[in-house]
C-alpha cells in the first residue's frame, strides 16, 4: 500500500490531503503559526483528521502532566534506558494513537507509534535529499516512510509504502507524518511560489536499519524519479530568482492584487486630480 499525505495549502492556513493506494481517504488541519493571531500554546499542538466530507475523526491531544514528569529530568535515559518526549494522542471513537519520541541511549532514538498495546518503532536516516524512516515490527522492516527534502511552492510532501497485512498500521502512519510535520517542517513562514533544497546525511546507530534499496526492491521507483524531478525544478528557479513584476503581480492571490493595485494607482490618481483642481483655479482666478 502506499499512503501519501501532501500539503494542499501553506498559506494562511496548514492542510493536507491524504490518499491510501492514490485514493482521497482523510483531510487534515494543522496549526498555523501567524504573527497576526494571538499567541497560543495549546492551539500549536492541535491537529484535525477529517472524512472527505469533513467529518471529524481524529483529534490531538497533548498531556502536559505526563509529558512533564517524562521530560523533567535531563538524561533520563542514561538511567531508565528509555525516555519519551512530546507524546501526542490521536483521539478517535474507535480508535486511539499516541506518537512520540524516545531515546534509548546516546545516539540511539526512534518514533514510536502505539496501536494499544503494540508499538511499531521508526528510524530516521538522512540521504542526501531524502530522509527515510524504516518502519519495524519487532526485527521485521514492513513499511518505510519518506520525506523529500526539496520543497515546491512551499508544501511539504510524506510518502509511505507498507507492505500487506499490516492495514491497521495504516492511520498510525499517517498520525506521525502529520506529526513529523508539526514537530519539525511547518512551514507557516513559507508562502507559495518559494523553493527549497537540501542536501543531509546522517551518522548514527540508526543507519543500520537502513537498506537503500527496500522502497524501490518492493515497490518500485516511482518516489525516487519525482524527486529527480523536483530538485530540477527546485534548482531552475533558485538559480533565476528574478521575476518580472507581471509575473509576480499574476501570482497574488485575487484580493492582494486588488489591494496593491489600488495602492499603486491611488497616489497617481490624487495627483492628476490635485492637479486638474488647481488648473481650474488659476484659469478662474486669473
Amino acid at each position: 500500500m502506499k499512503i501519501s499525505v501532501v500539503q494542499s495549502k501553506s498559506e494562511g492556513s496548514n492542510e493536507f490531503e491524504i490518499k491510501y493506494d492514490d485514493n482521497l481517504k482523510y483531510k487534515a488541519k494543522l496549526p498555523f503559526v501567524s504573527i497576526e493571531n494571538s499567541f497560543n500554546l495549546e492551539k500549536l499542538r492541535e491537529m484535525k483528521i477529517l472524512d472527505v466530507n469533513g467529518k471529524e475523526i481524529y483529534k490531538t491531544d497533548y498531556k502536559y502532566l505526563d509529558n512533564l514528569g517524562e521530560e523533567f529530568i535531563p538524561l533520563k535515559y542514561l538511567i531508565t534506558g528509555s525516555q519519551k518526549f512530546n507524546q501526542l494522542l490521536f483521539l478517535s471513537d474507535n480508535n486511539d494513537i499516541k506518537i512520540y519520541f524516545e531515546e534509548n541511549a546516546i545516539w540511539k532514538n526512534r518514533y514510536v507509534i502505539e496501536l494499544g498495546e503494540k508499538r511499531y518503532y521508526c528510524y530516521s536516516i538522512e540521504d542526501g535529499y531524502i530522509r527515510h524512516f524504516p518502519i519495524f515490527d519487532g526485527e521485521n522492516q514492513v513499511g518505510e516512510a519518506l520525506k523529500s527534502n526539496v520543497v515546491i511552492d512551499g508544501r511539504d510532501e510524506y510518502y509511505c509504502y507498507l507492505k500487506d497485512g499490516y492495514g491497521n498500521l495504516c492511520d498510525g502512519i499517517v498520525a506521525l507524518m502529520l506529526y513529523l510535520d508539526r514537530a519539525e517542517y511547518s512551514s507557516s513562514y513559507l508562502v507559495n511560489k518559494s523553493y527549497s533544497l537540501e542536501k543531509k546525511y546522517s551518522y548514527n546507530t540508526n543507519n543500520k536499519y537502513y537498506d537503500n534499496e527496500w522502497v524501490k526492491n518492493n515497490f518500485g521507483d516511482e518516489f525516487y524519479k519525482k524527486v529527480d524531478s523536483d530538485i530540477e525544478v527546485a534548482k531552475e528557479k533558485i538559480s533565476h530568482p528574478v521575476k518580472s513584476f507581471k509575473e509576480q503581480l499574476n501570482e497574488l492571490p485575487d484580493s492582494k492584487r486588488k489591494l496593491l493595485l489600488f495602492v499603486l494607482i491611488a497616489p497617481w490618481v490624487l495627483i492628476v486630480i490635485s492637479l486638474l483642481i488647481a488648473f481650474v483655479v488659476m484659469v478662474l482666478f486669473r
